[in-house]
């Protein structure tokens, strides 16, 4: 059996073949969706349970509309639509708590002697 010998060409047919060049440019970037980043900004600001709720419609709007279109930010929809239900629970049991103090002093006849 032959030794083979070093620093001699090794046949065409076992060299791996030359490596392509693109020609096309680069994938364009992507943009987050705009509808997912007010999702989450208006979902933060709490606005007395407004910014909550618009924030929830707008998320599970923009996850429609980054299915449709391919656009990035799914995650911030999530979070915008996740961030949104719990500040409108706590905007609810706010309300909630506001409706009880404010409805006990109103009530009962007692007073500020008056």
């Amino acid at each position: 059996m032959p030794r083979p010998q070093y620093g001699t060409q090794t046949p065409a047919a076992t060299q791996p073949p030359p490596a392509q060049q693109s020609v096309t440019s680069p994938p364009a970037t992507r943009r987050v969706s705009r509808k997912a980043i007010w999702s989450l900004v208006l979902s933060i600001l709490w606005l007395g349970g407004v910014g909550a709720i618009a924030g929830i419609l707008l998320g599970v709007s923009a996850r429609h509309q980054i299915a449709r279109t391919g656009e990035r930010g799914n995650g911030v929809a999530v979070a915008g639509i996740a961030v949104g239900v719990i500040t409108l629970l706590f905007a609810v049991a706010y309300w909630i708590v506001v409706a009880m103090h404010m409805g006990g002093a109103s009530t009962g006849g007692g007073g500020g002697g008056y």
